[in-house]
């Protein structure tokens, strides 16, 4: 079975093969094999704060909270993630001129920006790491 295939089963499943990480603040993700969550602060922005990223070579998944959100910035988490389009730069709060996707959604009262980098990866790893978040 492929990576994309285990790690959609144990997202489907609740866990990964890599393990389901406590990220802090509440969180939670599952880890796909070979890739690490770090705390290691990619940019200087201080709100929206960076809680943890996830990293495998190029590609890294970086998650940031709002510590005083508006409204607008609490819409609902969707069911599944998804982006539409080619990677492309991200203006605010993000690793350098890197190309990513940017995705911001709201639970339990927090508001949050998944930032996106697929690298030379898949995409679909991110997205599937990022529907497996858990937010307490």
């Amino acid at each position: 079975m492929g990576l994309l295939a285990l790690l959609a089963a144990a997202v489907l499943a609740g866990s990964s093969p890599g393990g389901r990480a406590a990220a802090g603040h509440g969180l939670s993700i599952a880890v796909p094999p070979g890739w690490q969550l770090t705390h290691r602060r990619f940019t200087p922005c201080s709100d929206p704060v960076e809680r943890f990223s996830l990293v495998h070579g190029d590609q890294i998944l970086m998650l940031q909270e709002r510590l005083d959100p508006i409204r607008a910035e609490l819409k609902p988490r969707p069911l599944r993630f998804a982006v539409r389009g080619k990677a492309a730069p991200i203006a605010c709060c993000s690793i350098g001129s890197r190309r990513g996707f940017l995705l911001q959604f709201g639970e339990s009262g927090r508001a949050f920006y998944a930032y996106l980098y697929p690298g030379r990866g898949s995409l679909r790893v991110l997205l599937l790491a990022l529907d497996s978040l858990r937010v307490e």
